[in-house]
């Protein structure tokens, strides 16, 4: 006898286990192979709605041509997430009482497999519970030792190949996890900030006429002497890292000190007026923003490291993996040493404006990069880092795009596709954690 009401939830469990117990999602057939990997979700969490989406046309695609006669394999799998993992581990070690560091790393991750161990069904079910036609007698976790070798032997290739190197960039820096993150686990949010202009004086006093009024046509009508070149800035620690100040080429107002030099208004040098650096040209300050005039610190700032790079500046890196200022380094003085360094910030705001070289503080809404899981301000840091040479592995997919090997649907997305890839940058694939794949440099 039929039930009054249908009881989704009843009928679609048994109508999945016979097709799963029937073997029907395993590969089967003279047909030619079809493939689809799942894009794995993370074994942290549970699926969303982008999860659903997602995987809805996957098994669409592998329904369509399995009824065609192909030989369909839609692999399954699960993410290791290492920086969500191991937060979510450090976490329940610290409800004890306890973190990361009371352990060594091996047995750390032993207790991250306990914990995979107890929580990483949940995404599996979900999978099932969409009617996914996986074939689950080939579930796959990216941390399997047949995908730790797979990794490692790829790794070793791309070395050999010269497409794998080691070299010292900018990257994204996440203070609290003590690692260096993708751009994509950043988050840039409006803050409510400050925009300090402070003075950097000039080598020996030196002076030159700066004009402070125009008529009509922009002829300059009034000037002032001035001993000084302002510089505004939303993060004044770095000023101690600071290799030199830049005005655009075609600043006149500043012509007359291009290629002299400038104290950093903090520091120990000099009988107290700080490091000289250079006043140099570059075209990456805007004239019409600020001042005109931008301080270049090449160890803590996106765009200073390509103007410092391109003008061999030099790149003092002012904080530790916490984001406390170095100890025991000439170019920072001794009262910052171990500072955090937004109390670093406070301190050298304090020494400029007792020094009579603050002009002005500016209240600005300004884009502060966070870290996405760890929620703190990212810092970027000149550190030694692990590459991947995208920028040639990128040519032969636009040449796929371009030949029409592979066309995107809807069209417009293919100048996306080519303004990404034809500005890729080296992509940074290591990370300072304890649990995921070893790179095998050892």
């Amino acid at each position: 006898m039929l039930p009054n009401s249908f009881d989704p939830a009843d009928a679609e469990a048994r109508l999945y286990a016979a097709w799963e117990n029937s073997g029907v999602f395993r590969p089967s057939g003279e047909g030619e192979p079809f493939t689809v990997v799942i894009p794995p979700p993370n074994v942290t969490g549970s699926l969303h709605m982008g999860h659903a989406l997602n995987n809805t046309l996957q098994d669409a695609l592998a329904r369509f041509w399995r009824m065609r006669g192909r030989s369909v394999l839609w692999q399954p799998g699960m993410d290791h997430a290492g920086i969500a993992t191991q937060m979510v581990v450090e976490r329940q070690l610290a409800d004890r009482q306890q973190k990361r560091t009371d352990f060594t790393r091996e047995e750390f991750v032993a207790k991250v497999w306990e914990w995979k161990a107890e929580s990483g069904g949940m995404i599996i079910g979900q999978l099932k519970r969409l009617g996914a036609s996986c074939d689950w007698s080939r579930e796959r976790f990216t941390m399997d030792e047949g995908l730790s070798a797979a990794v490692r032997k790829v790794f070793v290739q791309l070395y050999n190949e010269g497409l794998i190197y080691r070299d010292k960039r900018l990257v994204n820096w996440d203070p609290k996890f003590e690692t260096a993150i993708s751009d994509l686990e950043v988050e840039n949010i409006e803050v409510a900030g400050h925009f300090w202009h402070f003075k950097y004086p000039l080598e020996n006093g030196e002076t030159y006429r700066f004009p402070i009024a125009y008529d009509e046509d922009g002829n300059p009508t009034e000037w002032e002497t001035r001993d000084y070149i302002s510089i505004a800035t939303t993060r004044p620690e770095t000023m101690l890292g600071d290799g030199a100040v830049a005005v655009h080429p075609s600043d006149k107002r500043y012509a007359p000190i291009v290629g002299k030099r400038c104290h950093i208004p903090v520091g120990k040098e000099n009988g107290g007026k700080g490091r000289l650096i250079p006043i140099i040209t570059d075209d990456y300050p805007d004239p019409d923003f600020g001042s005109g005039a931008v301080k270049i610190t090449g160890a803590h700032d996106f765009n200073d490291y390509k103007v410092a790079r391109k003008h061999s500046l030099p790149m003092f890196i002012l904080m530790d993996e916490k984001a406390r200022m170095l100890s025991d380094v000439d170019y920072i003085p001794e009262g910052y040493w171990a500072l955090d360094r937004f109390a670093a910030r406070k301190k050298v705001v304090e020494e400029i404006d007792a020094k009579g070289l603050m002009i002005r503080v500016e209240d600005k809404k300004i884009m502060q990069p966070f870290g996405d899981r760890s929620g703190v301000v990212i810092e970027p840091m000149l550190t030694d880092q692990w590459y991947v040479d995208a920028e040639n592995l990128a040519k032969r997919a636009i040449e796929a795009v371009e030949k029409g090997e592979t066309r995107f649907v809807p069209e417009n997305w293919t100048k996306t596709y080519f303004q990404w890839m034809r500005n890729i940058e080296p992509w940074c694939v290591s990370r300072q954690l304890w649990w995921g794949h070893q790179i095998p440099a050892w």
